[in-house]
């Protein structure tokens, strides 16, 4: 189903320099003197999670898809260096790069926990927030376990494949739930890969992100209570990750915040119902105050 107008602007593929490393963002376009946007994926994701979501925001303002570091089309740091810490500074340097004074931040899962962070701690560049299907501290722990399965199986070197069809067949979304049809999940995993100089095919995506609490030491849980922001907490109505209990203690904690499900999704709330992830986004942009023109 393409969701997406015959309107709606190619976006530009656009880079920043953050701590020596060259990060990926897309630019969908839209009037930054309304407000910028700053879209952030989850782990192990991409800004392809956007693509269905961003056009729709465009009229509300600049929308921006970062990828962070090791992710997408951003450079791998390397020695590895990633983590919440490290994304945080992306962000942060992120904004700083675009000379904005402030941006509304969405993010999804790993996303919209490094904004809550990017919130709690830098609050004067926060204007709004957007969190989607995001934890307040770690996941649940069985999900935890299987994570750190999943790590030691795949190992810390990127596979390479023999070819786009091994890819498709390859890519599997954490959780696996999903309501996109088997031809959007061959698309999406396309869209997350790349083929190499030596004929083969390798996700875009470095393995050791998955390691990083052996790196980099952890962050303590974001103070809700310190998050100021026009807050917009978002839950996918069948996800195995955010119980509605978790849901409802987050609404109590951010004292200007608004709760809700979006239906006929699971975890991938932005892949499996994009048209009203972003109806329930621009319901929230449109209560706020247009930035100053500079």
């Amino acid at each position: 189903m393409e969701h997406a107008t015959a309107a709606s602007p190619a976006p530009i593929d656009r880079f920043a320099e953050v701590d020596g490393l060259r990060l990926h963002y897309v630019d969908w376009g839209g009037d930054p003197r309304k407000q910028t946007i700053v879209l952030l994926h989850g782990g192990a994701a991409n800004t392809h999670w956007w693509d269905a979501v961003a056009p729709q925001l465009v009229n509300h303002g600049r929308v921006l898809g970062l990828d962070f570091r090791g992710h997408g089309q951003s450079q791998w740091s390397i020695p590895p260096h990633y983590g919440p810490p490290a994304y945080v500074r992306d962000v942060r340097a992120l904004v700083a790069a675009l000379g904005v004074k402030e941006v509304v931040l969405v993010g999804h899962s790993m996303g919209g926990m490094v904004s809550q962070w990017v919130a709690t701690n830098s609050p004067e560049i926060v204007k709004a927030l957007v969190i989607i299907d995001a934890p307040h501290g770690a996941p649940p722990l069985w999900r935890r376990l299987m994570w750190r399965w999943r790590r030691r199986a795949r190992g810390g070197k990127r596979p390479e494949l023999d070819s786009a069809d091994a890819i498709i067949r390859k890519f599997r979304l954490v959780p696996p739930e999903t309501y996109l049809s088997r031809e959007e999940l061959a698309r999406l995993a396309l869209q997350c890969a790349e083929p190499l100089p030596n004929g083969k095919w390798a996700f875009r995506f470095d393995p050791e992100t998955r390691a990083w609490r052996r790196m980099t030491p952890g962050m303590p849980r974001p103070k809700l209570r310190k998050i100021t922001a026009p807050t917009l907490i978002l839950r996918g109505a069948e996800s195995t990750l955010i119980s509605r209990r978790a849901l409802r203690a987050m609404n109590r904690r951010i004292r200007a915040s608004i709760a809700q499900e979006i239906p006929r999704a699971y975890h991938h709330v932005p892949l499996d119902n994009p048209d009203a992830t972003a109806a329930a986004i621009a319901s929230l942009l449109e209560t706020l105050t247009p930035a100053q023109s500079t």
